[in-house]
């Protein structure tokens, strides 16, 4: 793998150098002279960009820790169409985008399982899209709150090092900012993107487009608002392949897959996943005069996922497609329509800097439609299935005010962030069309996070300052229920509260070299999802019964310590910075196999599936970070990163065999890179690697995690080419995504080769 990968890397550098030949480089404008600090017209309508290593650094960071910026040069680096891929090479973090447009893109930092949600506290101008409901694959980011083109810069802080943030920023904080809205200004753009999937006997052209348009209205000189929409179609390739049983009528037409140990006997591939999504979008910033300035965002989503074609890759003595002995096949629809609304306001009180957001997101409506499981007899998949509704909505208010005292800069506030959420099934004799007239079963609850905090940075000498921070944090979880028909069982309300205090020291010998030390504390709640779950029963006599025992509501919280020691050097053009960490989450909340008192016979053990708090999970890892502007010659960008890590397993008192075990789907290795050339002021070129050796799959570390095909979490090597054409106003992209065609998966399949193209006209009026 070693060598694959960096023969792979050889190859992406190759290309790039390529294509930055002096034949293409030659213009009348590649002679002419740039000022990398300044930006740059190249005509009346549009102004380029020009990045520098200050123009990475953290602006905003409010803590002393490791943190980095991707800033408006790397974005337009990137094939960007949905607004998650703006860090898609940041340091040691991964977005599980199993394809374009996929609504499940969950975020995680460093040692995080892609499951494990709550850990990653996402905010957008300030507002927070995290959607901490549950800790699953549904519950990632509201990412489609805004399009790629709206962000303007991406900061991202590792571990819980700041008392301003909520303990849910126990593995990492985001945040996402939009640009001011001070002229008038118009903006249309499209884009197209191909990939033929192979897999299997998949084989599979797919295609997307978005169409984009907005429009920034300049409020006279104080600010401006900002209309837009988008429209986003997209055909992801199959997420799932199917197995027939071996001794059916056509199981020997198979394809045999043996990767994990023991045999698979592919028979059927999932539908094609269509997705489509209308997204309205309103910003909006004004200076109210005397210091204070008011901000705003409003985002209409509604989105519409098909999955009803599913291919059958098996023959009856017709020739036809049967889908006899193959399980687990359906057919299904999920409509949603969402709202996020938030507004800011900014400005000084008696010397304090004080900020406020308040912010508000309804899922106004939610349904998803499925087909029960083909008939493995007749190869039939019925009109008959279930029908689910969710009901979701959360309530988020930050509030902070910041001043400085002698030596001491003093900053002090307090949040708030309340959850609701419930799911109700029921059972339709027409999937596609049919009301369930009775609850098969349902879940629900809501909680409530109130925090305060209190961090004052104190210099101790020229070089030498010290940040001391503590977080109050008071959470209720209520309203807890399941159901299953006519039973149901409501729980008693829980009330808890936790201390995080944090420290750091930050010794900055001359303007080039910073050295940081750091400690923390911070307490992760409970979720809905993990404390109420209408899971149903999977297998033995009370197969599709609602799972009573799959959940425990009184699992206690995840309490980190988090170390950092963190060195950065300025060498002119270069910089470099190492970090180092070790975290240790005691009561790790994560699902684990144990065995439970039968429920027939107490005396007799039975395995039970469920969200768990495991004793103890401790990590170790390092970040090597290189940034390098005009690297050989003018115009020639480098990021690039390489992280260690090292997750262990250990203690965990319910299961004392999975202690030493790796902490699934938490590589070793990941590297990323992105080389950028500004050959000219017409013509930019990109070439970006993302690189993660393989990780265990599950807590077992079993032989059957450990492979490199579908059901697995692999390793993977994707090279991503992108160039853009600037002209009259116009800007052309010419992209591929996974060059290479890499074949790679986390369970699901990523995509394979992909092409890009998009074109943007900015004008104003």
């Amino acid at each position: 793998m070693k060598s694959e990968f960096y023969c792979r890397a050889l190859c992406s550098a190759s290309a790039l150098a390529l294509l930055s030949t002096p034949a293409l480089a030659q213009s009348d404008e590649a002679s002419t002279e740039q000022d990398p600090s300044a930006t740059q017209e190249s005509d009346e309508n549009r102004v380029t960009i020009i990045g520098t290593l200050e123009s990475r650094e953290m602006r905003s960071l409010d803590t002393p820790a490791l943190g980095v910026a991707i800033d408006a040069d790397q974005i337009a680096a990137i094939n960007t169409i949905n607004a998650e891929d703006v860090i898609r090479y940041a340091p040691n973090l991964i977005v599980r985008k199993r394809y374009i447009g996929d609504a499940n893109a969950t975020l995680s930092f460093r040692n995080m399982h892609t499951t494990q949600t709550p850990r990653a506290l996402v905010t957008v101008d300030g507002f927070l899209i995290s959607d901490f409901l549950g800790a699953s694959f549904g519950t990632a980011p509201k990412w489609a709150v805004l399009s790629p083109t709206d962000i303007a810069r991406a900061e991202i802080i590792y571990g819980p090092t700041s008392a301003r943030y909520a303990g849910n920023s126990l593995g990492g904080t985001l945040r996402l900012e939009t640009a001011p809205i001070d002229s008038n200004a118009i903006s249309l753009g499209a884009q197209r993107f191909y990939q033929n999937y192979k897999y299997y006997d998949t084989d599979e052209n797919l295609y997307g487009f978005s169409v984009n348009g907005q429009a920034d209205i300049a409020i006279g000189s104080r600010g401006g608002v900002s209309v837009a929409y988008r429209h986003f179609e997209n055909e992801g390739q199959p997420q799932q392949w199917r197995t027939v049983s071996p001794g059916t009528p056509f199981a020997d037409q198979a394809i045999v897959d043996s990767e994990l140990g023991f045999p698979l006997r592919i028979a059927a591939q999932d539908s094609v996943v269509d997705s489509v999504e209308d997204q309205f979008r309103l910003r909006g910033n004004y200076d109210l005069g005397g210091g204070w300035e008011l901000r705003g965002l409003a985002a209409l989503l509604i989105d519409d996922e098909t999955t009803d074609d599913p291919n059958s890759f098996l023959r009856d003595a017709d020739g036809e497609p049967t889908f006899v002995g193959i399980s687990g096949v359906t057919r299904g629809q999920a409509q949603s329509t969402e709202l996020l609304a938030g507004l800011g306001l900014a400005g000084n009180v008696a010397g304090w800097d004080v900020d406020l957001s308040v912010s508000r997101f309804e899922l106004l409506d939610e349904r998803a439609r499925q087909s029960n499981g083909v008939d493995v007899t007749t190869g039939i998949i019925p009109d008959s299935g279930i029908v689910t509704d969710e009901d979701a909505h959360w309530t988020s208010v930050e509030t902070s005010a910041e001043r400085a005292f002698g030596a001491h800069r003093i900053a002090l506030g307090a949040s708030y962030a309340g959850y609701f959420g419930a799911s109700e099934t029921g059972a339709v004799a027409d999937w596609r069309t049919g009301e369930p007239t009775a609850i098969r079963n349902a879940s629900g609850g809501e909680t409530q996070l109130a925090g305060v905090f209190l961090e004052d940075t104190i210099t101790l000498a020229p070089m030498l300052e010290a940040t001391l921070g503590l977080r109050y944090e008071n959470w209720r979880a209520s309203g807890g229920f399941l159901q299953y028909g006519p039973t149901r069982v409501d729980y008693a309300s829980r009330n808890e509260d936790a201390w995080s205090p944090k420290l750091a020291l930050t010794l900055q010998p001359d303007d080039a070299t910073e050295i940081v030390a750091s400690a923390a504390w911070a307490t992760r709640f409970p979720t809905i999802g993990e404390l109420y779950q209408a899971g149903l029963i999977s297998y033995g006599p009370n197969v599709g019964e609602i799972d009573l025992d799959g959940f425990d509501p009184n699992l206690a919280p995840e309490r980190g310590f988090d170390l950092q020691l963190t060195a950065s050097r300025r060498f002119d053009n270069v910089k470099v910075t190492l970090s180092g960490f070790r975290q240790a989450v005691d009561d790790t909340l994560f699902s684990q196999t144990i065995l439970v008192p039968g429920a027939d016979d107490p005396s007799v053990p039975v395995s039970q599936s469920l969200i768990t708090n495991i004793g103890e999970v401790e990590t170790w890892g390092v970040d090597a970070i290189v940034a390098v502007e005009d690297m050989f010659v003018e115009g020639l960008s480098l990021d690039a990163n390489v992280s260690w890590i090292d997750a262990i397993i250990t203690e965990n008192p319910l299961n004392p065999a999975l202690e030493g075990n790796r902490f699934p789907r938490v590589p070793r290795w990941r590297a990323n890179a992105s080389l950028r050339y500004a050959v000219s002021p017409m013509f930019d070129l990109a070439a970006n690697l993302r690189y993660q050796s393989t990780p265990e799959r599950n807590l077992e570390n079993n032989a059957s995690s450990r492979c490199d095909t579908y059901y697995c979490v692999s390793p993977f090597t994707f090279v991503d080419l992108k160039s853009t054409v600037h002209f009259d106003g116009f800007d052309l992209d010419l992209g591929i995504d996974n060059v290479f065609d890499e074949k790679a998966f986390v369970f699901h399949p990523y995509p394979g080769r992909t092409f890009v193209i998009g074109l943007r006209w900015n004008g104003g009026f």
